[in-house]
């Protein structure tokens, strides 16, 4: 009798050969977003992709952190931030807009991760929010493809002074 049994095909077309248990990887995106005022709700920035967050299409993982990095934080720009995932690609909304993803693409969404004010450290000229546990963290997913797909909404009226200020970092635990 075999010590293992296998369902399948372990040979050397099978993707996951060499890859036991979970790994780890960063994503960084940078979002282009509008020098100026924003208004409660407005999205924030465009359509952010993360690629290669999944092993393989269908596959899940953990999203075990987020950072947000603002390169020029004032302290009334700290707002409130929601990150709003998709498991698949969506039409987003424009920059600075009020948020409203189409019925379609919403049905697509797998939740949201709140970023709050009191989330960020501020400092001198900048500002960096952490967010690893509390609500909604960690954050298990499942996508269709490999991508893992969001838009950035804020919840108070923050004021950037670049259209790169922001950066966003996920660490994602692959399974």
């Amino acid at each position: 009798m075999p010590l293992i049994t296998t369902q399948g095909n372990l040979g050397g077309s099978n993707p996951f050969i060499g890859e036991v248990g979970a790994d780890v990887v960063e994503i960084t995106q940078t979002p282009t977003i509008t020098a100026g005022a924003y208004t409660a709700g407005d999205a924030l920035g465009g359509l952010l992709t993360f690629a290669n967050a999944v092993r393989a299409a269908g596959r899940g993982a953990v999203i075990t952190k987020i950072v947000i990095t603002d390169k020029t934080a004032q302290g009334a720009q700290l707002a409130p931030i929601d990150l709003v995932l998709f498991n698949q690609t969506f039409t987003p909304t424009a920059d600075n807009a009020p948020f409203d993803p189409s019925n379609a693409d919403l049905a697509n969404s797998i939740g949201f991760i709140d970023i709050a004010a009191t989330d960020y450290s501020d400092f001198a000229n900048n500002a960096v929010a952490a967010k690893t546990s509390g609500l909604r963290m960690p954050f298990p997913i499942v996508l269709v493809g490999t991508s893992l797909f969001g838009q950035m909404v804020v919840r108070d009226a923050p004021t950037y002074a670049a259209t790169d200020d922001l950066t966003i970092k996920l660490t994602i635990e692959r399974l």
